[in-house]
């Protein structure tokens, strides 16, 4: 079997102009949706760590409530109990 023989020099690749527009416009495109989701990924961070510090106020708001509440409903109440036992007398 005889193969055709391909020296280098012979083969040549041709890209048209259209084809190298189109590669770029693809990079370009890429690119502007790359930075949009890096934009939006960057508003979350900054959206959860304004969250973040908000339940920290939040909790330490409701910490400092309930310890001054916490005496009144937690207190024993003073109360005198009769029984049914005799007096003793002296």
């Amino acid at each position: 079997m005889n193969l055709p023989s391909f020296h280098p020099s012979r083969i040549t690749f041709h890209v048209s102009r259209s084809r190298r527009c189109q590669s770029g416009s693809a990079v370009i495109v890429v690119m502007a949706l790359l930075a949009i989701m890096l934009v939006y990924v960057a508003g979350n961070l900054r959206t959860l760590n304004s969250l973040g510090r908000e339940l920290k106020l939040l909790e330490l708001q409701q910490t400092r409530r309930l310890q001054t509440a916490a005496p009144r409903t937690n207190s024993l109440a003073v109360t005198t109990v009769g029984t049914n036992s005799v007096p003793q007398s002296r």
